[in-house]
């Protein structure tokens, strides 16, 4: 189905270099964007908990140590005796 849209002359020019860039119609560039714009903003998404936004980011990090605030602690401590050792050592 035949659509016409009006563009900014800079929006333009970003839609031609991005067809020239991928290689493909300024349709089928506006096309895939508002696929995915279509996708992204389904009423489906907006009822997403921001949990669930996150599922797949949240508890990827393992810093492999079990207690890290020991850690994190014992680590500070060892930077501060260096350089209280350097101090004396001048």
């Amino acid at each position: 189905m035949p659509l016409s849209v009006r563009l900014s002359p800079k929006t333009e020019r970003a839609l031609n270099t991005l067809a020239t860039r991928r290689r493909q119609s300024r349709s089928d560039v506006v096309r895939e964007a508002l696929e995915h714009y279509a996708a992204t903003n389904s009423d489906e998404g907006a009822r997403q908990r921001p949990f669930d936004a996150w599922v797949d980011v949240i508890g990827i990090i393992d810093s492999g140590v079990r207690d890290a605030d020991r850690t994190t602690g014992e680590q500070f401590t060892e930077i501060v005796r260096r350089k209280a050792r350097a101090r004396r050592a001048r």
